[in-house]
């Protein structure tokens, strides 16, 4: 039981009609009661279709807003073109929502993740809870060894938590096509990892909470094979940045649970398609990113908008790049109006 009222937006980007209908069954048992528990749960579900296609049954107790293109245009008007449609990177609409709203924490999951057998009752506690960690380092692990503090340990502040899954794993298309002929078993971590700063983590978006606070970094990039000419590296570039930006506020990124199920596989000959351009150019950007060393910034906001220039310039170091001309300039833009529209919702 949480000592106040929490308000948690989950956002869950979709196509498919009977897909979301049976996510909200599964976690409908899940989530029924919760506001017992101190969360106050709101679900975003955006339809990435020009129009809705469907109806989506309320869940007893929460509050479902479903939007799709149209709520895009309607709320954004002339910024309306920083949400890539036709992809995973329209998440950033109701994430937006949710921020708007005035959610303290932030949850993105994909439509085909479902409650862990015994774990869904305490998904969303689990992903709150996992931002009041203390400052000790356990060295041994399920014990507190000698030296750890009796009363205050301190806090550190943790700006989003990536939580993992079971099931299907998220691996690109390459390395996924391999495991077909070489299956292996995946092997998680144990408990709950800090990522050091200075190093990078690949940020995998269907089972993510941010913080209230870190939403002005967290945009999700312009991508779409037919627009940009490649995809599905818009959590993944926005995790690169998000981490330079976490760094540099001396703020964490804790990893490992809670959990979920994810159960559908995508077409790997489809992702090597979508993924291609975005794997060579990877090589170059997130080191492109990392090194830099930022001015004056003194918030999140301020840290992200510097970045974004940044980012912008890239192409003129990289100029053999497999993307179109002016995508990075673009990228920059759209990133600079993120944190306008941030700006403007804040509560």
């Amino acid at each position: 039981m949480l000592n106040s009222p929490v308000k948690v937006g989950v956002c869950v980007p979709t196509i498919r009609e009977e897909q979301i209908s049976h996510f909200l069954r599964k976690w409908e048992i899940e989530w029924k009661g919760i506001a017992e528990t101190g969360i106050n749960l709101n679900l975003f579900i955006h339809e990435d279709q020009s129009n809705k296609s469907f109806n989506i049954d309320q869940i007893n107790g929460l509050n479902i807003q479903h939007t799709c293109d149209i709520d895009i245009e309607e709320e954004l008007k002339s910024r309306s073109w920083i949400i890539p449609r036709r992809t995973g990177a329209c998440r950033s609409f109701p994430m937006l929502m949710a921020y708007k709203q005035g959610c303290d924490f932030i949850i993105t999951m994909d439509d085909d993740c479902y409650p862990v057998e015994g774990e869904g009752r305490e998904f969303i506690s689990k992903h709150v809870s996992a931002f009041a960690q203390d400052q000790w380092y356990r060295t041994i692990l399920g014990e507190e060894p000698r030296g750890i503090p009796y009363s205050s340990k301190g806090k550190i502040k943790i700006g989003l938590n990536h939580g993992l899954w079971h099931g299907v794993p998220d691996f690109d298309a390459p390395t996924a096509l391999v495991k077909e002929r070489q299956e292996a078993n995946v092997l998680f971590r144990e408990g709950t990892d800090i990522i050091p700063p200075g190093m990078a983590f690949s940020l995998c978006a269907m089972n993510v909470c941010y913080r209230r606070e870190i939403i002005p970094a967290a945009y999700n990039l312009l991508m779409g094979i037919e627009t940009v000419g490649f995809d599905r590296f818009d959590d993944i570039w926005s995790g690169v940045l998000l981490k330079k930006v976490i760094d540099h506020m001396g703020w964490y990124v804790s990893n490992g649970p809670p959990f979920v199920f994810h159960s559908k596989a995508s077409n790997y000959f489809s992702n090597l398609r979508k993924e291609a351009c975005g794997i060579q150019i990877h090589e170059k950007f997130w080191g492109y990113v990392f090194s830099y060393q930022f001015k004056n910034s003194g918030s999140v906001l301020e840290s992200y908008r510097e970045l974004a220039i940044h980012v912008g310039a890239f192409q003129k170091k990289f100029e053999d790049l497999p993307c179109q001309p002016d995508y990075f300039e673009r990228l920059g833009e759209a990133m600079l109006e993120w944190t306008q529209l941030i700006n403007e919702f804040k509560e």
